[in-house]
């Protein structure tokens, strides 16, 4: 299977200091400070809700180095496997 995450590289993360995502109904969030080999990623995964009003919230901080990155990608496809993800759609009232 491949990585849903290889995309999550070092120049990746110079593009924004915070990116959010999802893998259908796994929501994800990426907060970047500091420079490369310098600095550091915060990420976390939450429950199908913005991330504002989210109450079931992991956490995980790494350095912003290729290392690191493995390290959260890997943080990442382990939180992905226990939470799991169905496709997102959009409930119509019938």
């Amino acid at each position: 299977m491949e990585d849903p995450f290889a995309f999550l590289t070092l120049d990746f993360l110079k593009r924004s200091e915070i990116y959010p995502g999802s893998l259908g109904t796994f929501r994800y969030r990426f907060q970047r400070t500091g420079k490369v080999n310098d600095g550091t990623v915060q990420a976390w995964v939450y429950e199908n809700i913005c991330f504002e009003k989210a109450q079931q919230i992991e956490t995980e901080t790494v350095p912003w180095t290729e290392e690191g990155m493995a390290s959260l990608r890997a943080w990442l496809n382990e939180k992905l496997r226990e939470r799991g993800s169905e496709p997102y759609r959009i409930w119509t009232a019938r």
